[in-house]
């Protein structure tokens, strides 16, 4: 959009849809009010429980999104507290039920499901519920109901993701639930019921672009349902419907959204009006990578504004695969200084590098996702 409006490139609309159907409807559910009510059995309200069960009668078929995949996203401990973490990433392990195991996602670490608290030895209690307790949960609400799953993990299987599109697509499943792998650019022409279950994780991002992604990913899952004649129905489930992520969406006013996404992006002074790039250093060693950041932040002060820099800073994930990790970021104005500014910054890296002997430490990423 802001090359467009510069005059790099040329913006084009399209203002119908390849089959000439109606967008699809959008409904907003607030699980805040509904659990206050009692309209919630487990991550499903009534109101979509009822939108789904419409749907399979008149023989269409429901995709269901939930940005999260396990059977829970974590496990705490009902008497100490404690939440299990993985022993090599300072990260939550996630409860995989049907292998009865506990998993790193970040290292891919599994561990064997006691049931019990690594530290006490107390009860567990799940926390979030990923794709795989929604799939559960749906089976028990939709018995008749021919459903299946696609994340990352039966992903992994190319012939069961194969063959469960296909399924889909030929009408021999009802429900499919799934990770952002389902809301890519398929074509189901029986779909009439698009959902999003705990929608609010999508916002939850620590990043500028998070509400740009969120909208994207919400308006790219909208478009999957309703493409021939019939005029599909998209349902978000939030606690927080007066999101201004919703309300752009129900008013079709994505454009003027993102012109004020712009607008705060350049009083931030963000990309695109900016270049942010972000270093990291690793180490397996704490005071040594502590050491590293710091003396690369001294070395960058020496040569750039202060108010160019933030850091080095422990990111909220700051150990991963027995590595620990901090970050530096630098912010460089879009101007004829940019090319001599990137150069310096190569050059400084790679002296500080080469004097301490921290080849594989460091690494450079431009406008960070």
């Amino acid at each position: 959009l802001y090359n467009c409006l510069s005059g790099r490139h040329i913006k084009i609309d399209l203002s119908e849809r390849y089959h000439g159907a109606d967008d699809a409807e959008i409904q907003i559910i607030d699980t805040k009010a509904e659990r206050r009510k009692r309209g919630m059995i487990g991550n499903f309200s009534r109101v979509l429980i009822g939108h789904i069960n419409d749907a399979i009668a008149d023989g269409g078929q429901v995709l269901i999104l939930r940005a999260r995949r396990a059977w829970a996203t974590a496990l705490q401990c009902e008497s100490c507290g404690e939440i299990q973490k993985c022993p090599h990433c300072n990260v939550s392990l996630s409860f995989h039920k049907a292998a009865g195991q506990q998993k790193c996602h970040y290292c891919g670490k599994t561990i064997a499901h006691s049931g019990s608290c690594s530290r006490c030895a107390g009860s567990l209690t799940p926390l979030g519920a990923g794709t795989q307790k929604i799939e559960e949960e749906a089976a028990q609400l939709f018995p008749q109901a021919r459903i299946a799953r696609l994340d990352s993990d039966s992903a992994q299987n190319k012939t069961y993701e194969k063959q469960t599109i296909k399924a889909f697509a030929k009408g021999d499943i009802d429900i499919l639930i799934g990770t952002q792998i389902v809301t890519k650019g398929f074509d189901f022409e029986n779909l009439r019921l698009v959902a999003v279950i705990a929608a609010d994780s999508l916002l939850g991002v620590q990043d500028f672009r998070a509400d740009e992604k969120a909208l994207q990913l919400l308006e790219q899952f909208r478009g999957r349902c309703g493409r021939r004649s019939d005029r599909g129905l998209f349902i978000i489930q939030t606690s927080q419907p007066e999101h201004p992520i919703y309300q752009n969406l129900q008013t079709s006013q994505a454009h003027s959204f993102n012109l004020q996404l712009l607008e705060e992006r350049k009083d931030f002074n963000f990309p695109p009006y900016s270049r942010i790039i972000e270093i990291t250093i690793r180490d397996k060693n704490e005071k040594r990578v502590y050491a590293m950041s710091t003396r690369l932040a001294e070395a960058l002060g020496c040569r750039f504004a202060p108010e160019c820099i933030t850091g080095p800073y422990q990111p909220i994930v700051d150990k991963i695969e027995d590595e620990h990790i901090r970050k530096i970021r630098i912010s460089l104005k879009k101007d004829r200084t940019l090319g001599t500014n990137k150069a310096t910054l190569v050059k400084i890296i790679a002296e500080l590098e080469k004097s301490g002997r921290y080849t594989g430490h460091i690494t450079v990423n431009v406008d960070p996702a």
